[in-house]
């Protein structure tokens, strides 16, 4: 049939400027061998070791047996990566799919963790298993949440950053809970390249090379899909058979490289958006092409980070490189192009309002509230088992906790809820975009550098922190008018950025940064009286400002016209806002660190309490996060008696779970 060669696009050559490029890559890159060889011994070395090695020398031993493996591991898994991304952006017809953005990797490294746990030790069985099935159920879970809005990219997008999250929850769960089995997964989970041999090569290349040559066979059928599913039909393609085959084909390329390597990102979203942008439009080029760009991107930042991963004696995760790397890149793509219509969730509404009484639903929870925190009070475990007890002293340890917590759970709720309402973006929170993140890696720079001892020097990085990241969320979401679902994906971006960051910070071997793991994970351990008074004062004082300006929060919500109608300033009012956010953020990030999905959460509960106004909604979701934060440290100082889970762990798990129920609907 004629017809069938339209699925053969034209051949397309690079265009001067690619092969430029490529030229000066392939330059940089010798030139960054010929600076990292062992021994200083530059290129020659390598050249000798490849086509004169003798194993009685050395120098040839240990480049033979460390460098270049690990220099043929980052070939592999960038190659792998990019074309594992590039394959499910052209399925999905999602830009900004990738293993990472749809949860593929956290899957697979809930996988091997639980493979490590579960399996005995005297059953062998290879580690990319256990992570190609936790891979193959995180997908599934996010094509579950995405069906109700037709597979919508964005929505793709968020469901995969939610599973991710609360996969990633149960993985630090399971790490405190197993230290001594897993103590080099956090370092492993940051992407780490070392080698000591070529096993890792042996055992990556069949698993990479099949599955690739069985995507490109597949590219016939696969090229009809740009057609759309109507026209692929026609053309005798089974559609659900095709993605099916050549999304497992992808998970399965991914599960291999998270088993052996851990988690590397946004290698999948950058090299084929760079082939793109030169152009090449042909199927089985763009696979190919991805993957070289891939293999040439992480063996250049592998070969960039080598000189500095001895510093204090601890490994430079290649993971996160890539993930601080490709985190500006997506920043600099999304101020660039313009989601299509197609490209963005459907917003949510409310198809039907049922006006309920504010007063009896606040008093309802400001009811359930004391119950709640009474019972954290009184009830627990202890050496003799569960008991109820009014023991002053007792009683005096767990005050100070149930109060932090209390406090964070309503510091937190109000921020998201204002974040919401001024972006208009009901997917919006200080976790989302980024917001705590900036404010936890503040507090741990300064942490390292000895700069944050005291209190209000913690404030003031934590500040910092968090009005560096509002800034530039501000600064990038102007060009698109702050679209929900742009500054969302901004948010995204900076938040992996953030992330990398923090992991390159946490495995560096400071003693300071591997301190803080707990806090980093959201704990009301060891909380002072002075944090409850900080917290008290600070979360009041905003509060009460947020609740004044709620005039301004009903109508900048409804839009610039609307707003510059009634004679506001629309930008000066949400630069206010956003400040109280900042300072919101900071202030509970400080005391219980940066994990938890009170501010995602609490909005949503408050609105399917049906309170819409802007007075209402915030006093709901205050109170509904104050209870979720009081029950989660609750659970955390009992669940695991005598140890202790931190509250924000287990808010993450309580409300990411609440959260993805709501997802499906």
């Amino acid at each position: 049939m004629n017809s069938v060669n339209l699925t053969w696009s034209p051949k397309r050559t690079f265009p001067a400027t690619a092969w430029l490029l490529s030229a000066l890559t392939v330059s940089v890159i010798i030139s960054l061998v010929h600076l990292t060889a062992p021994y200083s011994q530059g290129v020659a070395l390598v050249w000798d070791t490849l086509w004169h090695f003798d194993q009685n020398n050395y120098q040839h031993l240990i480049t033979h047996l460390t460098y270049l493996p690990r220099l043929s591991v980052a070939l592999l898994c960038g190659f792998a990566l990019a074309v594992a991304g590039c394959v499910m952006q052209f399925v999905l017809r999602n830009p900004i799919a990738s293993p990472t953005t749809l949860g593929v990797a956290a899957g697979a490294e809930l996988g091997m963790v639980l493979g490590l746990l579960l399996i005995p030790s005297g059953f062998v069985l290879p580690s990319f298993i256990p992570a190609f099935i936790g891979g193959c159920l995180a997908t599934a879970l996010v094509f579950l949440l995405s069906a109700s809005r037709g597979f919508a990219p964005l929505h793709m997008i968020l469901a995969g950053m939610v599973v991710s999250l609360f996969l990633g929850s149960l993985n630090t769960m399971l790490l405190m809970m197993h230290e001594q089995k897993l103590t080099s997964i956090f370092v492993w989970g940051a992407g780490a390249l070392n080698q000591n041999g070529w096993d890792s090569a042996q055992l990556l290349l069949p698993l990479i090379t099949l599955p690739t040559v069985l995507l490109y066979l597949l590219q016939r059928p696969l090229s009809a899909l740009q057609f759309g599913d109507n026209v692929a039909s026609s053309l005798g393609v089974n559609i659900k058979q095709v993605k099916m085959i050549c999304l497992g084909l992808a998970i399965f390329i991914t599960a291999a490289v998270v088993s052996e390597v851990g988690l590397i990102g946004f290698i999948g979203i950058v090299a084929p958006a760079i082939v793109r942008l030169f152009g090449v439009r042909q199927l089985q080029l763009q696979i190919i092409s991805s993957g070289m760009i891939g293999a040439l991107m992480l063996l250049m930042v592998d070969l960039i980070i080598q000189p500095f991963s001895g510093v204090g004696g601890e490994l430079l995760p290649t993971g996160a490189m890539t993930a601080l790397i490709g985190s500006p890149f997506l920043l600099w793509l999304l101020r660039r192009t313009k989601l299509q219509s197609e490209h963005r969730a459907r917003d949510e509404h409310i198809e039907r309002y049922v006006h309920v009484n504010p007063r009896l639903v606040l008093s309802a929870m400001v009811s359930l509230l004391t119950l709640v925190t009474l019972f954290a009070l009184v009830v627990g475990q202890s050496q003799s088992g569960w008991r109820l007890t009014l023991d002053p002293q007792l009683l005096e340890l767990r005050l100070p906790r149930v109060l932090t917590a209390l406090l964070a759970g309503v510091g937190l709720a109000f921020a998201g809820t204002i974040i919401q309402r001024v972006s208009n973006n009901p997917m919006a929170s200080p976790e989302v975009l980024g917001l705590s993140s900036g404010a936890a890696l503040a507090l741990v720079l300064g942490s390292m550098l000895g700069i944050a001892v005291e209190r209000e020097q913690q404030m003031l990085l934590g500040t910092v922190g968090a009005l560096t990241v509002t800034l530039l969320l501000w600064f990038i979401g102007r060009k698109h008018n702050f679209a929900p679902s742009q500054t969302l994906l901004t948010g995204i971006a900076l938040s992996a950025g953030l992330d990398a960051l923090l992991r390159i910070a946490m495995s560096s071997g400071h003693d300071n940064a591997t301190s803080l793991l707990t806090w980093l994970s959201g704990s009301t351990y060891l909380v002072a009286s002075s944090d409850i008074l900080l917290l008290a004062i600070g979360v009041g004082f905003v509060a009460v400002a947020a609740l004044l300006l709620q005039r301004w929060i009903a109508i900048i919500e409804l839009g610039e016209v609307t707003a510059t109608s009634v004679g506001i300033n629309a930008t000066q009012v949400r630069l206010v806002l956003l400040l109280l956010v900042a300072a919101l953020t900071t202030l509970c990030t400080i005391v219980i660190g940066p994990l938890s999905f009170i501010g995602l959460l609490a909005p949503h509960m408050a609105r399917s309490l049906h309170q819409y106004r802007p007075v209402a909604q915030m006093l709901t979701a205050a109170l509904l996060g104050a209870i979720v934060m009081v029950l989660a440290d609750w659970l955390g100082r009992n669940l695991w008696f005598p140890w202790q889970f931190p509250a924000g762990l287990l808010a993450s798990l309580i409300g990411g779970g609440y959260f993805l129920y709501l997802m499906r609907r």
